[in-house]
């Protein structure tokens, strides 16, 4: 299977979403140890959510039909 986006290398999407899970649940210490190569990589978060986030919870351009109730 290949990536997605081949320009953003799989190990830095882990390691966006490692820093951002660590932060997220109060993990400081995964968080610091995360937090110097995250740093080193600017840019690396906002790439993320840009090319990865966004485009799957962005809603749909076409209008998506009501659900009907079967009996």
């Amino acid at each position: 299977m290949s990536p997605i986006v081949p320009s953003l290398p799989l190990h830095l999407v882990q390691l966006g979403f490692d820093y951002v899970l660590a932060v997220e649940v109060g993990d400081d210490a995964t968080a610091a140890r995360l937090a110097p190569e995250v740093e080193q990589l600017p840019g690396l978060l906002s790439a993320i959510a840009e090319l990865v986030v966004f485009p799957v919870i962005a809603p749909p351009t076409t209008p998506r039909p009501a659900p009907t109730r079967s009996s």
